[in-house]
């Protein structure tokens, strides 16, 4: 079981340069990334860590924070094509016009197209090393909290099961005393039925998944306690009933923080 809530920070140094990888991870139906602070000029490399998180996430808004930081060098580039023809055309033009003017290589550039600079981008390599192992700290991090969820829920659970066990017991008294009226027993074999899958579905070692799984089983169980409340008017069942349904609220609650 895994918690949609969860945090990741990574450090990776090369050199002159330091890259920060944040992640963190919020409830939300579906699967969404967002990348904040990105270095603009490599979408493709967004696109394979977004890949990567989608390998081993489902569900969540996963929000990627990357910053680059120390000196980025430059690349300088001449462009020796641009710059003979300049040269050509100024020998030419001190001939044709008979000048007498030494031709110096700072003469040209400042000329268009001739020099260019370019920053040196950071290694590639390092930035996605750094958001793999900012993805498998937020894993770590999000099964880490969702054995703590699963111990609450089981916890939730135990209470159901006795009060369900005890509303049994208390019904098959009442159905015998009122020749079958008040007959809930459907309502709580069922409520049992899936309680007892709501267990195996918890327990399951299956990590993905399991939060939608988790709340449907819920909301069935709910709606035969509620069957249950408007068929009988026993003092001893309805409080149980009551008691159950609070119980199952923490379940589904907590179910919402489940991937």
């Amino acid at each position: 079981m895994r918690s949609m809530t969860a945090y990741a920070n990574v450090y990776k140094k090369q050199k002159q340069q330091t890259i920060q990888v944040t992640l963190r991870s919020t409830n939300f139906k579906y699967l969404e990334i967002a990348m904040h602070d990105f270095p603009s000029h490599n979408v493709l490399l967004e696109e394979k860590i977004k890949d990567d998180i989608k390998k081993t996430i489902t569900r969540g808004k996963i929000e990627v924070y990357i910053y680059l930081k120390g000196h980025m060098e430059s690349e300088v580039f001449i462009d020796e094509l641009n710059l003979a023809k300049y040269i050509s055309e100024a020998k030419k033009l001190t001939k044709k016009y008979n000048l007498e003017q030494k031709l110096k290589i700072s003469d040209f550039l400042n000329l268009p197209q001739v020099v260019s600079w370019s920053e040196k981008r950071m290694e590639e390599n390092l930035i996605l090393a750094a958001a793999k192992e900012a993805i498998k700290k937020l894993l770590e991090f999000k099964e880490d909290q969702g054995k703590v969820i699963r111990q609450d829920m089981l916890k939730n659970l135990k209470y159901i099961k006795e009060h369900i066990a005890t509303i049994k017991e208390s019904n098959a008294k009442v159905v015998s005393l009122e020749n079958g009226k008040e007959d809930i027993n459907e309502e709580v074999a069922l409520a049992s039925f899936y309680v007892a899958d709501l267990e195996k579905k918890i327990n399951s070692k299956k990590l993905l998944s399991k939060g939608r799984s988790i709340d449907f089983l819920t909301q069935e169980i709910l709606r035969e306690l509620n069957t249950s409340s408007s068929k009988t008017k026993d003092k001893a069942i309805a409080p149980l009933i009551v008691e159950s349904k609070n119980y199952l609220d923490r379940i589904r609650e907590q179910a919402q923080n489940v991937e």
